[in-house]
């Protein structure tokens, strides 16, 4: 079945976005950076002059990407066919890249066909990756280059090379404000908080700046480890050197501490601060932080901060407005396209509010780009493509799931799926079977809306596969949902009922 799990703890973390976006924000207060120079003719052709000498991977590698950057795809096939041969020690970055370049005409010539929502135009990306590598080589000391050739790596899932990206970054400015929050937000991004953590509490200016405390606070409540900044936070708020858009996330983070702990007016007060100059990520926090409290307004200004797509999706989830909260998710995708939780909530409406298996692939899909070990979002795919009958490829995915490393309440949603792709595949006792184990761990635990979500699940199996369970299964759904008051879970229970059933009047 699928499962929605973005929301239950969120925590106010940095984004890991553009230099340009940064800016934007006020979270670069005087940024220094070179700007990029043009790949030109004159470049490409020594490139090309030097790869003809040499004949080196790394010369070739350079010069395909100059020539993916300037259209001439068809002068760097011979480099291209070196980067892909199968005995070449290139890495699979390299040879996507090169793949991009044999294609014979200039991107720009191209009649492109109808892209779907869910794509990443991964040759643009390959584009702005080439031409920060080619500044670069001319200015390696650009710190905030490197930061965003990281998060393009990292937009394409290639770990390895945002890694190494940021730690150049991290060389040159161990104090650096938009390094030590991107490279805190990517060690998190990789299930690796207390990295982040580590880095955030080594450097000397987190002591002195509001936002790099935020980040701190945000990064030790992800790790389960207490936060060095939390006391002297709370006693600087205020701090008249501070403006009140630096201190908005601060406010924000030490907010959400207050509401974990059960200080309820402390943290509706702070979260009311935070939003007189707020950047969209405080927006969002406090966005969530409303279902959780009452009192939480959200300004009417503050609903107009730019990018504000993540907040405008929750809004529209509380309001019922499903259609707006899809395309919100694609506008926050986009804006935060390392991040899978756009997709995770895109996928699960996609799924659970309008049975539409093909937006769920695509979120999905989008999803797994973004973070390939989030079982969840693995998880929504699954289920995506056991609906529109693409069985293999489903019980492939899902047996690529860990489930002995998941969380209990995982486990059960994986027992639920399992039974999905049995129930489809045309296993309907075993399938059944593997309903009602999800559904003795949900029972086991309390998870009481999990358990209905499990319940509807099965019912419209029960009908799909036209069993004699039909009546039982929906009355044992009814029952599990009667207390439980979510629109979305009504709203599923609405499509399932209205599912046709063959044996209405039968021996069911």
């Amino acid at each position: 079945m699928s499962v929605l799990q973005p929301d239950a703890d969120r925590r106010l973390l940095p984004r890991w976005q553009s230099t340009a976006t940064a800016i934007e924000a006020g979270e670069l207060a005087s940024p220094k950076t070179t700007p990029l120079e043009p790949i030109d003719d004159q470049h490409f052709q020594a490139r090309k002059r030097e790869w003809e000498a040499a004949r080196s991977l790394d010369l070739a590698a350079e010069l395909v990407g100059s020539g993916i950057v300037l259209g001439r795809m068809r002068e760097v096939e011979a480099a291209a066919r070196q980067i892909l041969d199968p005995h070449s020690d290139a890495s699979p970055s390299l040879r996507e890249m090169a793949a991009v370049a044999l294609e014979t005409q200039p991107r720009a010539a191209r009649q492109a066909p109808a892209q779907r929502r869910g794509q990443i135009d991964r040759p643009l990306v390959y584009q702005s990756i080439s031409r920060l590598r080619h500044s670069l080589h001319r200015h390696p000391r650009n710190i905030l280059g490197w930061v965003d050739l990281g998060r393009l790596y990292g937009i394409l899932g290639q770990i390895t090379q945002a890694e190494r990206a940021l730690s150049n970054a991290l060389a040159l400015g161990p104090n650096d404000r938009f390094t030590l929050r991107c490279a805190a937000r990517f060690y998190v991004h990789i299930d690796d908080p207390e990295k982040g953590l580590a880095l955030l509490q080594r450097a000397r200016a987190t002591k002195q700046d509001p936002w790099l405390m935020a980040a701190e606070i945000a990064v030790s409540q992800v790790s389960r480890r207490p936060s060095k900044s939390l006391t002297m936070a709370s006693k600087s708020l205020g701090n008249a050197a501070w403006s009140l858009r630096s201190q908005s996330e601060l406010k924000g983070s030490v907010a959400t501490s207050f509401l974990y702990d059960g200080s309820l007016a402390k943290a509706r007060r702070l979260f009311h601060e935070s939003l007189v100059d707020p950047t969209e990520n405080v927006v969002a926090q406090a966005q969530w932080a409303s279902s959780r409290t009452s009192g939480l307004v959200i300004p009417s200004l503050a609903l107009e901060v730019p990018h504000n797509f993540e907040a405008n999706a929750l809004r529209a989830r509380a309001m019922g407005h499903w259609t707006h909260v899809l395309e919100d998710c694609w506008n926050w995708a986009d804006y935060e396209p390392t991040s899978s939780r756009p997709m995770t909530l895109g996928s699960y409406i996609a799924a659970v509010v309008f049975g539409d298996a093909d937006a769920t692939l695509e979120f999905a899909r989008r999803g797994v780009l973004a973070e390939p070990k989030n079982s969840m979002i693995r998880n929504n795919e699954v289920v995506a493509l056991a609906l529109l009958g693409r069985l293999e490829e489903a019980w492939s995915t899902f047996r690529d799931i860990a489930f002995d490393r998941e969380t209990a309440p995982n486990q059960a949603v994986l027992l639920a799926t399992m039974g999905l792709l049995l129930f489809r595949s045309g296993d309907v006792d075993e399938g059944r079977e593997q309903y009602e184990r999800a559904l003795a761990q949900t029972s086991l635990r309390g998870e009481r809306y999990l358990k209905a979500l499990a319940l509807w699940h099965l019912a419209q199996e029960e009908i799909v596969a036209d069993t004699g369970e039909v009546t039982r299964a929906l009355a044992r759904a009814e029952d599990a949902s009667k207390s439980i008051h979510d629109p979305e879970l009504q709203m599923l229970g609405d499509r399932v009922r209205k599912l046709p059933r063959a044996r209405r009047h039968g021996h069911d």
